[in-house]
């Protein structure tokens, strides 16, 4: 199906426009010997109550108490039985692994500190043509008072939007509706009451996520991970303007 022409792009920030947390998160999976995709399903059945999703809705400080209650999720004895059977009923379970998870949590904030070397000129050459309003929405965690990781740079890809919504500092995360409710109403508070959810595309990593966004009646493109070359090129024939160079065109 055809896409309208979009008057709002609405994006992602971790794995969208910058490189995603969770390449950070299957390099330690890979580098300790845990099975692929664990610590993830570790998160995801513990919502919305687990330690991981309180820090995204600012609920508590990013301290070593997170940390703790972090390591203690991930290393639920029952959630390493459930994964395992669901992957195979009759094998032997093995102990639980211990998970760094202080060490882990910084490498995916180091990480998602990289912009996107797809995504992040397109979204330059975006804001340069003027023809689209820029915002974002995205889980986010407030890094303690003082640390350097709370310093912008000129190439801070947070300068490139009008409206930033940040998970940590309005209590709301995705994908529950109300984040999407309140971001739609930033976007009409700042840019005109008649926009419709229908005028705005919406990118993002993850599919419940995009799953809610239509709901409320987004447009959406999935950003797969290492693959957000393929979504500039859908952004591309959503917007009529090219944001990749030749040379990556000419690979896809």
């Amino acid at each position: 199906m055809r896409m309208q022409r979009p008057h709002v792009l609405l994006f992602d920030i971790g794995g969208v426009c910058v490189v995603s947390p969770f390449q950070a998160i299957l390099d330690y999976e890979k580098q300790h010997s845990i099975p692929i995709g664990y610590i993830n399903f570790s998160i995801r059945e513990l919502t919305p109550n687990g330690s991981w999703h309180k820090l995204e809705r600012g609920e508590i400080k990013n301290d070593e108490h997170f940390m703790k209650a972090f390591k203690a999720d991930v290393e639920k004895p029952e959630l390493w039985e459930k994964f395992h059977r669901q992957k195979s009923p009759t094998t032997k379970i093995p102990p639980v692994p211990s998970i760094d998870t202080e060490s882990l949590y910084w490498t995916m904030m180091s990480t998602a500190r990289t912009n996107d070397p797809f995504m992040y000129p397109a979204l330059k050459k975006l804001k340069e043509s003027g023809r689209f309003h820029l915002a974002a929405m995205s889980n986010t965690t407030v890094f303690p008072e003082g640390h350097a990781f709370n310093e912008r740079t000129e190439e801070d890809v947070r300068e490139l939007f009008d409206v930033f919504v940040s998970s940590a500092h309005v209590g709301m995360r995705k994908p529950n509706r109300d984040i999407y409710e309140y971001t739609l109403a930033r976007i009409r508070e700042k840019w005109g009451d008649d926009i419709r959810p229908k005028e705005i595309l919406f990118l993002d990593d993850i599919g419940e996520n995009l799953k809610m966004g239509r709901t409320v009646g987004f447009q959406t493109i999935r950003v797969r991970l290492g693959r957000t070359q393929e979504a500039v090129r859908e952004l591309e024939q959503a917007t009529g303007l090219q944001l990749l160079d030749n040379t990556t065109r000419a690979k896809l």
